[in-house]
């Protein structure tokens, strides 16, 4: 059961993450235990806080944290955090770029759909192809696992030397 401390520890978090508060952020989590994953009654996490404010240096400490689940949806729309920074893209278009890359870079799924069936990618302008591109990289990227890398084992010299 969790107690009061834990949940007030935890909507501290998320306020932080809402108000871009990276230094207090990085302190709580060092110094308490919280839940990387705490959903408040919209069924917001943290990251989706930080994406949707354009809090980069919280999505940084989040997405270091080793429990976080960067696919989490949300209550009302579906989004993941994910699907929060690309809609960053309204106010910033190089932040919703950098939050991307650091979301994909931390495990986030790319091919999740919202409640409108929609995948992060299809939230981007058509004329934001920095942000297309690299959510399209990412979808290829996650998709691979270890059997689609070829095994450079089976090639070459049978004694592992290398050729002159």
């Amino acid at each position: 059961m969790v107690n009061e401390d834990e949940t007030a520890r935890n909507q501290l978090m998320l306020s932080l993450c809402r108000n871009d508060q990276e230094e207090q952020l990085a302190e709580l989590v060092k110094e308490s235990t919280v839940n990387a994953n705490y959903k408040d009654g919209a069924g917001n996490t943290a990251a989706h806080y930080a994406a949707n404010s354009g809090a980069i240096g919280c999505l940084e400490v989040l997405v270091n944290l080793d429990e976080i689940d960067l696919d989490i949806k949300n209550a009302l729309e579906g989004d993941t955090p994910l699907h929060k920074a690309v809609q960053f893209q309204e106010t910033d278009v190089p932040m919703a770029v950098a939050m991307v890359e650091l979301l994909l870079a931390g495990g986030a799924d790319p091919s999740i759909l919202n409640r409108n069936k929609l995948t992060a990618l299809q939230l981007v302008h058509p004329q934001n192809t920095a942000l297309k591109e690299l959510l399209e990289q990412g979808a290829t990227s996650y998709q691979m696992d270890d059997s689609d890398i070829a095994d450079d084992d089976a090639y070459g010299d049978e004694d592992d030397q290398a050729s002159d």
